[in-house]
């Protein structure tokens, strides 16, 4: 598995963007994915999601696909913004 930093332009705030990111939750674990952790900036104009998947092109296999996209967009994702920062091999939560 891979964990991957990602981040994403949000244009609906964090309430409408973490509703929709948890209504993918079970279609993302259906394929091997899920996500770890993720916050947004103080503005809501961003979030960082640590995911975890079996491999990188998860990001575009599953993220890109046609409904995947509309409901990401209805959510208020910027998807074309998506941005993979790093891949994050060891990490804690306190």
């Amino acid at each position: 598995m891979v964990n991957m930093l990602v981040k994403i332009n949000i244009l609906k705030g964090w309430e409408t963007w973490s509703q929709m990111a948890q209504g993918l939750e079970p279609r993302m674990n259906e394929v091997g994915s899920k996500i770890l952790w993720a916050g947004c900036n103080a503005d809501e104009t961003a979030v960082y999601v640590l995911v975890e998947m079996k491999d990188p092109s998860f990001l575009k296999s599953f993220g890109e696909q046609e409904e995947i996209v509309a409901i990401r967009e209805a959510g208020g994702a910027d998807v074309s913004s998506t941005t993979p920062i790093t891949q994050i091999s060891n990490y804690f939560m306190g």
